[in-house]
């Protein structure tokens, strides 16, 4: 079951949030301010919160910037009564997954809900997939490496063979060929 923290100042809204929520299959958790909220995430890990933009003491772009430094991978919904579709953009701009105005069309809550975690899903195993990514390449690098130290060996036996071989079937020069790359 995820878990979702909604964060806004109106206890009406955080209860109305959390009662769909819940409906919907999400264990839901509210805060009455971004300091409740970050104190909140500090016990329990979230999945996504749903924040007010205004709220007194802590804004919601600010608690924003809170999460994103210490919890990158916690989807966050913007939710204010502004129908400016710039503050919703500005917004994202600073990290918000998505962008919800009040008064909320519920399924359209659960439906941005599930587009913020999805994305936060994605961006989980695109992150995975750089890791591995990263250590297959050092991996195959060091192969490379030893592939190529493995030739230069084989190289360098092979020209002695060679030389070895001359040698043999010549005997007035026998070991020139070594004595002349001892000089070199």
């Amino acid at each position: 079951m995820k878990s979702v923290l909604v964060v806004d100042d109106e206890a009406s809204v955080r209860s109305l949030l959390s009662e769909v929520l819940t409906c919907e299959q999400y264990d839901c958790y509210t805060a009455a301010n971004g300091a409740e909220a970050l104190a909140l995430m500090g016990q329990v890990p979230f999945d996504a919160v749903i924040t007010d933009l205004r709220m007194p003491g802590l804004s919601g772009i600010q608690l924003l910037e809170e999460i994103r430094k210490t919890h990158p991978h916690v989807a966050v919904l913007m939710a204010t009564a502004e129908g400016d579709v710039r503050v919703g953009i500005q917004a994202m701009k600073e990290g918000a997954d998505d962008y919800l105005v009040k008064p909320f069309k519920l399924e359209a809550v659960g439906a941005s809900l599930e587009r913020a975690l999805d994305k936060q899903r994605l961006e989980r195993e695109l992150a995975n997939y750089r890791r591995n990514l990263e250590q297959m390449v050092d991996e195959r690098t060091a192969q490379l490496r030893a592939a190529l130290g493995r030739i230069a060996s084989t190289y360098d036996e092979t020209l002695e063979a060679l030389a070895a071989a001359l040698d043999l079937r010549d005997n007035e020069t026998a070991g020139h060929s070594r004595r002349v790359t001892l000089y070199s």
